[in-house]
């Protein structure tokens, strides 16, 4: 596949024009929907006047399609909305379910009793401030939090979890639909877009992380992420030793970390190219913007000739229809692809042309390069400014001997492909893995949207996070 057929393959993703969302009114953390209605909950932990690109400080509509369209009004399920700053400045869009739907999880007040007394079904949390344990749930590349509500509640990870008695937190990366906010910075201009999944793991993770803590009072939680939602965890794992004693358990699936052997045939693409060129190609600000009309026309695209819809997922991702639900599929592609920065895309460019340069495996920060100087003497970003050394620094995956991890992945996925797995295990410290299982037939998102993966996979994930609260 060359340049040329990838820039159109792309192009017809983004069409429309760039428009704000979820700008929070000061004073409102979050907000409960529920199906009888919404309200707004006063809590005043997001004070600052947030930049939308427009609108000042009033609230404005998703441009896509929203979380509690999937959550309440499709599944029954609670939900609220929160808001994390993170220490840099961005606003990242985050969903709750605080209970399940079973009659057994009907309310957060009768799952606490239930805890506190060790009932059948229940889930006993190791804080006893903590009514029910926290889980946090991290999306992939060009992903939302839609990804673990997308299936049917009996399939779907976000929505299994809740219903097993577990405190749900959906997570979304800086850049995405959900998370396009900024205490001092407009998305309508490049400097918002200036950030890598460097930044995602040194700000948003912990940030999450930290967030999630103070409002359930639990002294730890446990993770699950995907995909990109891995990368950040590790690379914020490696850097962060106080984020260790925070996780009570890591659960890993599609683990994108060497990227030497990666089969996507877009990213393959893209990463002959320099970052040089993919500024110039696709503009110093955001790739693949997820909007409402070209959600839509997405939609009736996958419902029309679903042959080419699967054809552009599986450019990117890999794609399974005998592990989805086509009927779905429609609805599925109107979340994905959310966004995220070209500089973000640059950086997992880099990751996959130096590891199969340098036939080695590499898990580097974001690479400026060696020249400090423009042809015309001026000084300009480069590796020794920013990091002080000629080369990025590395992660250091051996230093990550807690919490415990469990890794799935897949025998088929382009993504995060079986020797690139293999790799990381390598790299990790003896006993840090607690549990590793691979799904022969697995593509990258069978993960979150294959409609088996509630037997094949999840019940691994739930028996994980029983044996380590």
């Amino acid at each position: 596949m060359n340049v040329g057929r990838v820039a159109a393959l792309f192009a017809c993703l983004l069409q429309g024009a760039c428009l704000a969302l979820a700008v929070q009114p000061q004073g409102l953390a979050h907000r409960l929907h529920a199906p009888g209605g919404a309200r707004d909950i006063p809590e005043g932990s997001v004070t600052a006047k947030l930049r939308g690109g427009s609108g000042g400080g009033q609230r404005l509509k998703y441009a896509h399609r929203t979380m509690q369209e999937l959550v309440v009004d499709m599944a029954g399920f609670p939900l609220e909305e929160h808001f994390i700053s993170t220490a840099d400045g961005y606003v990242l869009g985050t969903y709750r379910i605080p209970s399940g739907q079973l009659p057994q999880h009907s309310s957060r007040q009768e799952d606490a009793a239930a805890a506190a007394a060790h009932g059948p079904g229940t889930i006993a949390s190791a804080n006893s401030a903590c009514a029910r344990p926290a889980v946090l749930l991290l999306h992939g590349l060009l992903d939302s939090s839609a990804a673990w509500v997308l299936n049917e509640p009996g399939q779907s990870l976000g929505f299994i979890l809740a219903d097993a008695g577990y405190d749900v937190w959906l997570g979304n990366s800086r850049g995405n639909a959900f998370s396009r906010n900024h205490t001092g910075l407009d998305p309508a201009y490049a400097p918002f877009w200036d950030f890598t999944w460097d930044d995602m793991a040194a700000y948003d993770v912990p940030a999450m992380v930290d967030y999630v803590l103070q409002q359930t009072g639990c002294a730890r939680l446990a993770f699950v992420g995907h995909s990109q939602g891995t990368t950040q965890a590790f690379g914020a794992l490696a850097a962060n030793p106080g984020l260790r004693d925070r996780l009570s358990l890591a659960v890993m699936l599609a683990p994108a970390v060497h990227m030497r052997f990666i089969q996507s045939p877009a990213l393959r693409v893209l990463a002959a190219m320099d970052a040089d060129t993919l500024f110039t190609l696709l503009g110093v600000s955001e790739f693949l913007p997820s909007r409402r009309a070209t959600a839509d026309i997405f939609g009736q695209l996958c419902r029309q000739t679903p042959a080419v819809c699967t054809s552009i997922i599986t450019a990117i991702a890999g794609f399974n229809a005998d592990n989805m639900n086509m009927t779905r599929l429609p609805m599925m592609v109107q979340y994905a692809p959310s966004g995220t920065s070209v500089k973000n895309l640059a950086h997992w460019a880099q990751a996959i042309r130096k590891s199969r340069q340098r036939q080695r495996p590499l898990f580097q920060q974001y690479d400026y390069g060696t020249v400090c100087n423009t042809p015309a003497g001026l000084p300009q970003t480069c590796n020794m400014r920013v990091y002080h050394s000629v080369e990025p620094p590395s992660y250091q995956l051996g230093d990550i001997r807690s919490p415990p991890l469990a890794v799935f992945y897949g025998g088929r996925d382009r993504l995060a492909d079986a020797a690139d797995v293999a790799t990381l295990l390598a790299a990790l410290p003896a006993g840090a893995v607690v549990y590793s299982q691979v799904e022969p037939s697995y593509e990258h998102i069978d993960f979150t949207w294959g409609i088996d993966a509630s037997t094949r996979v999840y019940p691994a994930v739930l028996d994980l996070l029983r044996m380590y609260p």
